[in-house]
Protein backbone atom coordinates (compact mmCIF):
# COMPACT_ATOMS: atom_id res chain seq x y z
CA UNK A 1 0.00 0.00 0.00
CA UNK A 2 2.37 2.22 0.74
CA UNK A 3 3.59 1.90 -3.07
CA UNK A 4 0.61 3.46 -4.11
CA UNK A 5 0.51 6.05 -1.57
CA UNK A 6 4.02 7.78 -2.87
CA UNK A 7 2.32 8.28 -6.08
CA UNK A 8 -0.71 10.09 -4.93
CA UNK A 9 1.71 12.19 -2.97
CA UNK A 10 4.41 12.49 -6.03
CA UNK A 11 1.22 13.44 -8.03
CA UNK A 12 0.23 16.21 -5.69
CA UNK A 13 3.45 17.39 -5.86
CA UNK A 14 3.52 17.70 -9.98
CA UNK A 15 0.40 19.64 -10.00
CA UNK A 16 0.74 21.76 -7.12
CA UNK A 17 4.89 22.79 -8.98
CA UNK A 18 2.73 24.09 -11.93
CA UNK A 19 0.20 25.83 -10.53
CA UNK A 20 2.03 29.25 -10.02
CA UNK A 21 3.12 28.93 -13.78
CA UNK A 22 0.61 26.94 -15.39
CA UNK A 23 0.95 25.62 -19.00
CA UNK A 24 -1.48 27.28 -20.63
CA UNK A 25 0.05 26.45 -24.15
CA UNK A 26 -0.51 22.43 -22.76
CA UNK A 27 -3.95 23.00 -20.79
CA UNK A 28 -5.72 20.03 -21.88
CA UNK A 29 -2.72 17.61 -21.48
CA UNK A 30 -2.10 19.36 -17.85
CA UNK A 31 -5.78 18.59 -17.07
CA UNK A 32 -5.56 15.59 -17.95
CA UNK A 33 -2.87 14.77 -15.89
CA UNK A 34 -4.97 16.09 -12.52
CA UNK A 35 -8.07 14.30 -13.60
CA UNK A 36 -5.53 11.26 -13.90
CA UNK A 37 -4.24 11.79 -9.95
CA UNK A 38 -7.79 12.60 -8.26
CA UNK A 39 -9.48 9.45 -10.28
CA UNK A 40 -6.46 7.14 -9.22
CA UNK A 41 -6.93 8.33 -6.17
CA UNK A 42 -10.86 7.89 -5.62
CA UNK A 43 -10.73 4.31 -7.30
CA UNK A 44 -7.89 3.41 -4.34
CA UNK A 45 -10.30 4.54 -2.00
CA UNK A 46 -13.18 2.56 -3.51
CA UNK A 47 -11.55 -0.57 -3.44
CA UNK A 48 -10.73 -0.32 0.05
CA UNK A 49 -13.98 0.69 1.34
CA UNK A 50 -15.78 -2.07 -0.54
CA UNK A 51 -12.52 -4.94 0.21
CA UNK A 52 -10.17 -4.06 2.52
CA UNK A 53 -11.85 -2.29 5.17
CA UNK A 54 -14.89 -5.18 5.23
CA UNK A 55 -12.23 -7.74 5.91
CA UNK A 56 -10.19 -5.55 8.40
CA UNK A 57 -13.08 -4.17 10.40
CA UNK A 58 -13.29 -7.52 11.48
CA UNK A 59 -11.42 -7.50 14.09
CA UNK A 60 -9.76 -3.95 13.73
CA UNK A 61 -11.90 -0.25 13.23
CA UNK A 62 -11.09 1.56 10.25
CA UNK A 63 -13.80 3.84 10.68
CA UNK A 64 -10.97 6.79 11.47
CA UNK A 65 -9.77 5.84 7.38
CA UNK A 66 -13.35 5.81 6.13
CA UNK A 67 -14.37 9.38 7.73
CA UNK A 68 -10.56 10.83 6.17
CA UNK A 69 -11.61 9.29 2.99
CA UNK A 70 -14.95 11.42 3.30
CA UNK A 71 -13.01 14.88 3.46
CA UNK A 72 -10.37 13.92 1.54
CA UNK A 73 -13.23 13.17 -1.25
CA UNK A 74 -15.31 15.86 -0.91
CA UNK A 75 -12.14 18.24 -1.93
CA UNK A 76 -11.13 15.90 -4.59
CA UNK A 77 -14.78 16.25 -5.89
CA UNK A 78 -14.21 20.16 -6.21
CA UNK A 79 -11.28 19.67 -8.10
CA UNK A 80 -12.79 17.09 -10.61
CA UNK A 81 -15.75 19.90 -11.26
CA UNK A 82 -13.16 22.70 -11.67
CA UNK A 83 -11.19 20.17 -14.19
CA UNK A 84 -14.40 19.07 -16.20
CA UNK A 85 -15.61 23.19 -16.29
CA UNK A 86 -11.91 24.22 -17.92
CA UNK A 87 -11.34 21.69 -20.37
CA UNK A 88 -15.04 22.03 -21.95
CA UNK A 89 -13.85 25.98 -21.48
CA UNK A 90 -9.95 26.71 -21.16
CA UNK A 91 -10.54 30.09 -20.70
CA UNK A 92 -12.08 29.02 -16.94
CA UNK A 93 -9.06 27.66 -15.85
CA UNK A 94 -8.49 28.71 -12.53
CA UNK A 95 -5.01 27.60 -11.32
CA UNK A 96 -5.41 30.02 -8.19
CA UNK A 97 -8.65 27.83 -7.24
CA UNK A 98 -6.81 24.69 -7.60
CA UNK A 99 -4.15 25.97 -5.92
CA UNK A 100 -6.09 26.70 -2.84
CA UNK A 101 -8.19 23.63 -3.12
CA UNK A 102 -4.51 22.12 -3.15
CA UNK A 103 -3.06 23.62 -0.20
CA UNK A 104 -6.34 23.76 1.81
CA UNK A 105 -6.68 19.73 2.07
CA UNK A 106 -2.84 18.67 1.74
CA UNK A 107 -2.47 18.25 5.45
CA UNK A 108 -5.65 15.70 5.30
CA UNK A 109 -4.11 13.73 2.49
CA UNK A 110 -0.88 13.30 3.72
CA UNK A 111 -2.22 12.56 7.59
CA UNK A 112 -4.68 9.87 5.99
CA UNK A 113 -2.21 8.38 3.66
CA UNK A 114 0.87 7.90 6.14
CA UNK A 115 -1.35 7.12 9.22
CA UNK A 116 -3.30 4.08 7.34
CA UNK A 117 -0.16 2.59 5.91
CA UNK A 118 0.93 2.28 10.00
CA UNK A 119 -2.20 0.86 10.76
CA UNK A 120 -2.49 -1.35 8.11
CA UNK A 121 1.14 -3.02 8.84
CA UNK A 122 2.22 -6.19 9.02
CA UNK A 123 2.27 -5.93 12.94
CA UNK A 124 -0.79 -4.36 13.50
CA UNK A 125 -2.02 -7.59 11.35
CA UNK A 126 -0.37 -10.16 13.22
CA UNK A 127 -1.56 -8.59 16.31
CA UNK A 128 -5.17 -8.60 15.56
CA UNK A 129 -4.62 -12.21 14.69
CA UNK A 130 -5.58 -12.28 10.78
CA UNK A 131 -4.59 -15.45 9.36
CA UNK A 132 -2.16 -15.01 6.50
CA UNK A 133 -3.58 -17.01 4.23
CA UNK A 134 -7.34 -14.88 4.46
CA UNK A 135 -4.89 -11.37 3.87
CA UNK A 136 -3.66 -12.92 0.67
CA UNK A 137 -6.88 -14.10 -0.22
CA UNK A 138 -7.90 -10.66 0.79
CA UNK A 139 -5.24 -9.07 -1.80
CA UNK A 140 -6.17 -10.91 -4.64
CA UNK A 141 -9.83 -10.06 -4.40
CA UNK A 142 -8.59 -6.70 -4.32
CA UNK A 143 -6.18 -7.12 -7.19
CA UNK A 144 -8.96 -8.59 -8.98
CA UNK A 145 -11.23 -5.59 -8.13
CA UNK A 146 -8.68 -2.73 -9.29
CA UNK A 147 -8.11 -4.85 -12.68
CA UNK A 148 -12.04 -4.53 -13.32
CA UNK A 149 -12.74 -1.04 -11.82
CA UNK A 150 -11.46 2.54 -13.46
CA UNK A 151 -9.98 3.23 -16.38
CA UNK A 152 -7.25 1.48 -17.84
CA UNK A 153 -5.87 4.03 -19.83
CA UNK A 154 -5.41 6.70 -17.28
CA UNK A 155 -5.44 4.76 -13.91
CA UNK A 156 -2.45 2.37 -14.76
CA UNK A 157 -0.27 4.67 -17.09
CA UNK A 158 0.04 7.13 -14.04
CA UNK A 159 0.71 4.56 -11.47
CA UNK A 160 3.94 3.20 -13.86
CA UNK A 161 5.11 6.84 -14.38
CA UNK A 162 4.99 7.33 -10.68
CA UNK A 163 6.79 4.02 -9.80
CA UNK A 164 10.67 4.47 -9.10
CA UNK A 165 12.92 2.42 -11.14
CA UNK A 166 14.53 0.47 -8.14
CA UNK A 167 10.76 -1.24 -7.36
CA UNK A 168 9.30 -0.85 -11.54
CA UNK A 169 10.14 -4.16 -12.32
CA UNK A 170 8.20 -5.75 -9.03
CA UNK A 171 5.22 -3.89 -8.02
CA UNK A 172 2.82 -4.28 -8.83
CA UNK A 173 3.17 -7.61 -9.97
CA UNK A 174 2.31 -7.74 -13.67
CA UNK A 175 3.70 -9.77 -16.37
CA UNK A 176 7.22 -8.56 -18.39
CA UNK A 177 4.89 -8.28 -21.78
CA UNK A 178 2.21 -6.10 -19.99
CA UNK A 179 4.76 -3.69 -18.22
CA UNK A 180 7.19 -3.50 -21.33
CA UNK A 181 4.98 -3.30 -24.54
CA UNK A 182 0.98 -3.17 -22.96
CA UNK A 183 1.45 -0.21 -20.68
CA UNK A 184 3.95 1.52 -22.81
CA UNK A 185 3.02 1.44 -26.29
CA UNK A 186 -1.03 0.51 -25.67
CA UNK A 187 -2.61 2.20 -22.54
CA UNK A 188 -0.27 5.28 -22.24
CA UNK A 189 -0.22 5.74 -26.05
CA UNK A 190 -4.15 6.91 -25.71
CA UNK A 191 -3.19 9.67 -23.89
CA UNK A 192 0.42 10.30 -24.02
CA UNK A 193 0.46 13.70 -23.88
CA UNK A 194 -0.41 13.70 -20.29
CA UNK A 195 2.96 11.56 -18.34
CA UNK A 196 4.87 14.54 -19.50
CA UNK A 197 4.36 15.48 -16.70
CA UNK A 198 4.92 12.62 -14.42
CA UNK A 199 8.18 12.04 -12.64
CA UNK A 200 9.10 8.72 -14.15
CA UNK A 201 9.03 6.96 -17.88
CA UNK A 202 6.56 4.84 -18.12
CA UNK A 203 8.59 1.25 -17.95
Amino acid sequence: MIHAHDTFKLGYDTIVSHLDSPPKDDLKNFLGYCEAWALSIELHHTSEEDIVFPFLNQKMNFSEEKAQHELIHANLDRILSLIVAAKADPTKFDSCALRDIMNDFKETLYTHLDEEVKHISASNLKTAQFEERDVKAMVERLETYAKSHGDPFLLVPFMRSHTPAAIKDTWPSMPWIVRKVVVPYVLAKKHSGYWKYSPYSMS
